[in-house]
């Protein structure tokens, strides 16, 4: 196969994937970017049963869609985390998942969240708590989560490893220096959405 275009925007089967999409392997046809979602943080024991995130306490286990608390000792919440793909700005390609914050931090994002009080100056260190696909064990990578003040999930930009600096990790890399749209369709199939054959790649 010939290299990728330096740009995604240079690619025609980008354009055709966000104008008309491509057949997956799911069954569906899949028209632009859509996110990937983890629906557990690693260790959480059982099935994803999501409770209200008003019903949110401290001790023992809890899980909503966006909150999770392990033994009243671990404490997580949703978050995306980009990857930049190259040459297109803004646009990125996007996982939500799963981080592990302190205590504080994490009580503190679950009131502006609760609140709306968002602000997008608060930001505090975070740790992904998933494995994602495609790339070796991603959890335990730190970052920082950035509030956002769309109401969305905090931002994850990831930094390093928790024990051991690891600046070269394929994922770190990614997220910064970006990907190409094979790389993107590698990624869309790692998650039971493969659209190769349809895009010709």
């Amino acid at each position: 196969m010939a290299d990728s275009p330096a740009s995604v925007f240079d690619d025609p089967r980008f354009h055709a994937f966000s104008k008309t999409g491509f057949q997956c392997s799911c069954g569906e046809r899949h028209v632009g970017l859509f996110p990937l979602h983890m629906h557990l943080p690693k260790g959480w024991p059982g099935e994803a049963v999501y409770e209200p995130n008003s019903a949110i306490r401290m001790d023992g286990n809890f899980l909503s869609y966006d909150f999770s608390v392990l033994e009243g000792k671990y404490y997580a919440m949703r978050m995306r985390l980009p990857v930049a793909m190259h040459g297109v700005g803004p646009m990125v390609f996007m996982y939500t998942v799963w981080a592990g914050m302190n205590r504080p931090d994490f009580e503190a994002y679950v009131q502006a969240t609760l609140n709306k009080t968002m602000d997008k100056n608060v930001k505090a260190p975070a740790r992904l708590a998933n494995n994602i696909s495609g790339f070796k064990p991603t959890s335990g990578l730190m970052g920082t989560a950035f509030q956002q003040e769309d109401g969305g999930y905090p931002l994850l930009l990831l930094h390093g490893a928790q024990d051991a600096n690891d600046p070269n990790h394929q994922l770190l890399a990614e997220q910064r220096q970006g990907i190409s749209f094979d790389r993107v369709l590698e990624l869309f199939s790692e998650y039971g959405h493969d659209m190769r054959a349809a895009a010709g790649a």
